[in-house]
């Protein structure tokens, strides 16, 4: 017997390995359509073609966050150009809609936003993919299709999320109001699927399949876009074939800060962009390494910043198409440097112009994912169908729902939306225009290279945790699996409260009630909807990481075929 024997000791507190490759990676919230990006990405496809893929996946996998009856923002860098552009595809207000849209008699119609087909926005998705893949990628929309169309016809493992969406009073309510719904969503005898339960969508996947052969014109155009419209209309909607037929995303130029040395890229406005890169900014005045990670000192003054942020979001945000937004104002060091004496290290201040903003009630939907490739090409891009399963309208024989982004409106100058926020006239209706949303898909460079690409579903706890993210990485040095799953905060204003996860201390806590915040504890075994997901680019590696928050899962490919997902199994694509 060896005298010199080892002995191996497990670890005390089991957690999942981190991933990381060399060539490429991807993160999103749901490990088909992670296996999707790397899939395209082991054939040869650069970062724009998985994107696609990933999108698309999404659509199949997880429709009660995105889908092609929904839209995104795309913030895409380009390797070759070195040059970064913002897609804007998040979807318009059809040409008729106006001021009126959701109001009767003088009151907002809380059902004419949340389930009519006034609550429609034109489906923004598929042009986008067409125009990133035609502008960016090399491969068509057939190939890029392939996976989500296996999906929808072979069938996919539900997701937790998926099964617990169910049990929304909001889900139930669309369920009660469409018999499509049920067919596509509910099992045969009208029960919900479970976790891990096989799910199919074969009429997906034929759209899909169509679509991928026939180009993305078929979606806007002809029968499947007369569907469309028969199908908002019939619930109150005020579409036309011209709306789809007319409709193309804009290139919108991205803004930026520098923030600690780091070149910070966001997307505008109408996105939640321009409130994050404020916030960054106010809090470049303070040392927040030295203040501590989620001490009560530097909770309390990224606290005090999130509040600035919103306050100046509800007056001075909307589309830049439509009303003057002051960015270059907002975004300057020098207007950051004014905002920030407001803060009072001391004490808890209000900031909002208007009262009831708040978001504690709201779930949180969207997805959010990030691909970057071994040439150094990055996208960042959140989509969505707004609230869980959008207003729940179904194309019959398509396979799919429609959006409620409408809502996103203001209908009333300060009147809550269903995500609890409040807008001025910035905001209002008009046919055309795009709803503001805080959606801020974001990309940190480091030395004119991709070092973080970064976003997060969650309502407008995308911003905050977004931002949360950034100054994890940045300001404490943490790599994905930690800025990840950090404990979250989220303040929007003095009277809705100072919301902190469980992992922050007592004492912290105690503090933070002495400098007058007001404390919403989320209980132990909760979460804030802040729902990141990221690639990080160091010393030649990729490492991607997704929230536990959700289904999240990030994965890399290998030198030599195989894929990473996340620590839980390994793989050889191509076998």
């Amino acid at each position: 017997m060896s005298e010199n024997k080892s002995q191996y000791m497990w670890p005390a507190t089991w957690k999942k390995p981190y991933v990381y490759g060399s060539e490429g990676a991807v993160s999103c919230n749901n490990v088909y359509a992670t296996r999707a990006g790397l899939e395209i990405l082991y054939q040869g496809g650069n970062a724009f073609d998985a994107a696609a893929a990933v999108s698309l996946a999404l659509a199949v996998v997880e429709p009660h966050h995105s889908g092609i009856g929904g839209g995104c923002f795309s913030l895409l860098y380009s390797a070759s150009t070195q040059k970064i552009e913002a897609l804007d595809a998040r979807g318009i207000a059809p040409k008729n809609a106006d001021n009126d849209l959701f109001l009767q008699n003088g009151e907002v119609q809380d059902e004419w936003k949340d389930v009519s087909g006034k609550s429609v926005a034109i489906p923004g998705l598929y042009k986008a993919i067409d125009t990133i893949l035609k502008k960016y990628g090399t491969m068509g929309l057939k190939q890029v299709s392939e996976p989500a169309i296996r999906y929808a016809k072979n069938g996919f493992g539900v997701s937790f999320t998926g099964s617990i969406t169910s049990d929304d009073d909001s889900v139930h309510r669309k369920c009660s109001l469409s018999k499509d719904f049920c067919h596509l969503y509910l099992k045969a005898d009208g029960s919900s699927y479970q976790f891990g339960e096989q799910m199919k969508n074969p009429e997906l996947g034929n759209l899909l399949e169509a679509i991928s052969s026939g180009g993305v014109e078929k979606f806007y155009t002809g029968t499947i876009a007369k569907k469309i419209v028969d199908a908002i209309n019939a619930r109150g909607g005020i579409f036309t074939l011209e709306d789809l037929a007319e409709y193309s995303p804009k290139f919108r130029t991205p803004i930026h800060t520098s923030y600690r040395g780091y070149e910070v890229v966001a997307f505008a406005p109408p996105s939640g962009g321009c409130a994050l890169l404020e916030m960054l900014n106010i809090l470049e005045n303070y040392d927040l390494k030295n203040m501590g990670h989620n001490s009560a000192q530097s909770i309390h003054t990224i606290a005090e910043a999130m509040k600035l942020g919103f306050a100046d979001r509800s007056v001075a945000m909307g589309d830049p198409d439509f009303v003057k937004v002051n960015t270059e104002h907002i975004l300057s060091k020098e207007y950051a440097a004014k905002r920030s004496s407001h803060i009072d290290a001391d004490h808890a201040k209000e900031f909002a112009p208007a009262s009831g903003i708040g978001v504690k009630d709201y779930p949180g939907n969207t997805s959010h994912f990030v691909v970057m490739d071994r040439d150094g090409n990055t996208v960042s891009q959140t989509q969505t169908v707004r609230d869980w399963f959008g207003c729940g309208i179904v194309v019959p024989g398509c396979g799919f729902i429609l959006n409620n982004a409408m809502s996103d409106f203001s209908a009333k100058e300060g009147t809550l939306t269903s995500q609890g926020l409040t807008y001025g006239n910035a905001n209002c209706i008009k046919g055309g225009k795009t709803p503001l949303s805080s959606m801020s898909p974001t990309i940190v460079f480091k030395d004119r290279k991709p070092f973080l690409a970064i976003g997060a579903a969650g309502g407008p706890r995308i911003i905050t945790g977004t931002l949360q993210g950034i100054l994890n990485a940045v300001d404490f040095g943490m790599m994905p699996e930690q800025l990840v799953r950090m404990p979250f905060i989220t303040c929007l204003t003095k009277a809705q409260g100072l919301e902190l996860e469980s992992g922050i201390s007592e004492d912290t806590r105690n503090l933070l009630k002495a400098k007058d915040h007001k404390i919403v504890a989320v209980p132990k075994g909760l979460a804030l909807s802040s729902m990141l997901n990221c690639v990080m680019y160091r010393d030649g590696q990729f490492y991607p990481c997704a929230t536990e928050r959700v289904d999240g899962c990030g994965g890399a490919l290998m030198p030599d075929g195989h894929i990473l997902l996340d620590g839980i199994c390994q793989e050889e694509l191509g076998k």
